[in-house]
């Protein structure tokens, strides 16, 4: 297979890696990630993680003291949130004081102020800590579920705290970038708007996703601070990840006086599906009877019936439109056909998702679990019914691309990108766009769905009926195998041609594998 990257050392940044919960960017992210290293490039993971240095340190000789290291960084990409390694006895024991706790609690916002108003302007290239995976030796956070990613990456870059301090300085009136030197690399690439500005080196890609803070109102972002992030994409290469959000971009935020910035190359790239199956999926996740899926919440274990439930798979926000989808599911009446409704998604700390939770406790039928782990994940979407997505306003919509690519239906609000999934290869099949002023509308094609599902299994016997479910789960994940490998061949070919000359007046690419 042909490798245009060849030879090319990229920088991807890892700002969404870092979160606790992996969701749409992160999934791009590591789209990104694969599809860099299958065109031949040498992929480097920036992060702002630096863990905190070693107690006793003097004792011990550098390469133990780079081995704590990296164990300490990889652990916290693989968790999400920083973990107190070398407290103290003292600091144990104030911790689980809580009239005393508040020192350290004061100690740690003093810290966070002082970042606040003090925030890096420059990173020099001799203050950035360069690890090579290449010395890890059976590190067993490359057996982590959530790193599975690091067998694509050839090393780690820590910038301490870059993009905290890039925010911060995108908050102030001065429109000052923060400044990378990453002298020795080819080129950076951004999974999201960030105010930076790479120092020698040639190429600088920023990723668009969407403008919900500026669409949506109930949203946490600070609007100045994010158009200061976009406005820092108009001096580089640009990918849309779909043409809703380009159009949005070149409308709001691209200026007719930008003549230089619309002749850089930028382009829509649709990103890859989330999920991944198993090498032996077609002999075992095909045949399961029943699913188990323990809540993240409370431990609580729920049992699903296969087919006998609808999915929504997205974080508990407003703009993702849970309780409309609720209030449908309710209206549909298919409780009475067993049908239960599943949600998955991290809460947060906020009146809408404790609603949401309250609602979730006092009804038998309606199944919370919190943030599921990818495993869990691809059971529910290989067993489910159908995916449930109004979304008010969406970037992408990583959850109808999945479904769609499953040959699972999926009823979405027809918002600008669920549109263009639909409108991808056979996927009008499967998407059903419905409006959300009306819950009558969602609960009429819920019911549909489960009626046409009870209809075709009311006259079979128990063993028919499991052979018949069997055989659309093998169906299920054929279809989306292959749909997959070409979804990430023709991401990858996008990649290139954003990248790389042109070779005899045409960009290079990689061949389809059959």
């Amino acid at each position: 297979m042909k490798q245009p990257l060849f030879g090319l050392k990229l920088v991807v940044c890892g700002y969404e890696l870092e979160r606790k919960e992996h969701r749409g960017i992160a999934v791009f992210s590591k789209g990104l990630i694969y599809s860099l290293k299958e065109a031949g490039a040498e992929v480097w993971l920036l992060t702002e993680l630096s863990p905190s240095d070693i107690k006793g340190k003097s004792q011990l000789p550098y390469s133990v003291r780079r081995l704590v290291f990296m164990s300490r960084l990889l652990d916290q990409l693989s968790s999400g949130e920083a973990y107190p390694y070398d407290d103290s006895t003292l600091k144990r024991w104030l911790r689980n004081k809580p009239l005393l706790g508040w020192s350290l609690s004061i100690s740690k916002v003093g810290r966070q102020w002082k970042r606040n108003l003090f925030p890096q302007r420059k990173i020099r290239s001799n203050q950035l800590s360069f690890l090579p995976l290449g010395q890890l030796i059976s590190s067993p956070y490359q057996s982590c579920e959530r790193l599975a990613y690091l067998r694509y990456i050839d090393g780690i870059i820590c910038a301490r705290d870059c993009f905290t301090d890039s925010f911060n300085l995108a908050k102030r009136r001065s429109n000052q970038k923060l400044q990378i030197d990453l002298n020795g690399f080819d080129g950076i690439i951004s999974t999201s708007p960030l105010n930076i500005e790479p120092l020698n080196t040639d190429i600088f890609v920023q990723t668009l996703h969407d403008l919900i803070p500026f669409e949506y109102a109930r949203t946490l972002d600070n609007l100045p601070s994010f158009f200061q992030r976009l406005n820092a994409t108009i001096s580089s290469r640009r990918i849309f990840v779909s043409k809703d959000a380009e159009q949005k971009y070149n409308a709001s935020i691209l200026p007719d006086t930008h003549c230089d910035a619309k002749r850089l190359a930028s382009k829509v790239i649709y990103q890859c599906p989330s999920l991944h199956f198993p090498e032996d999926a077609l002999d075992w996740e095909a045949n399961v009877c029943e699913l188990t899926i323990q809540s993240s919440e409370d431990l609580h274990l729920h049992s699903l019936n296969p087919f006998g439930f609808l999915l929504f798979n997205s974080s508990l926000v407003p703009h993702k439109n849970i309780l409309f989808a609720l209030r449908a599911f309710m209206e549909s009446g298919v409780e009475r056909l067993g049908v239960k409704f599943c949600i998955t998604g991290q809460p947060q700390n906020d009146e809408y998702s404790n609603t949401v939770q309250q609602l979730a406790n006092k009804h038998k039928n309606i199944i919370f679990t919190g943030y599921v782990d990818e495993a869990t994940k691809r059971h529910l979407y290989l067993n489910a019914l159908a995916l449930i997505s109004p979304s008010l306003v969406e970037g992408f919509g990583i959850p109808v691309l999945d479904a769609a690519c499953l040959g699972l239906a999926a009823v979405a609000s027809p918002v600008g990108s669920h549109k263009e999934i639909q409108q991808m290869r056979d996927f009008d099949t499967y998407v059903v766009l419905r409006s959300t002023l009306d819950t009558s509308d969602w609960a009429s094609a819920i019911r549909k769905l489960a009626m046409h599902h009870q209809d075709k299994v009311a006259r079979m016997s128990q063993n028919d009926v499991q052979a018949l479910l069997n055989k659309i789960r093998e169906n299920r994940i054929l279809r989306y195998n292959l749909v997959q490998k070409i979804i990430n061949i023709e991401f990858t070919n996008s990649i290139c041609e954003l990248l790389s000359p042109a070779k005899n007046g045409k960009p290079t690419r990689l061949d389809l594998v059959n």
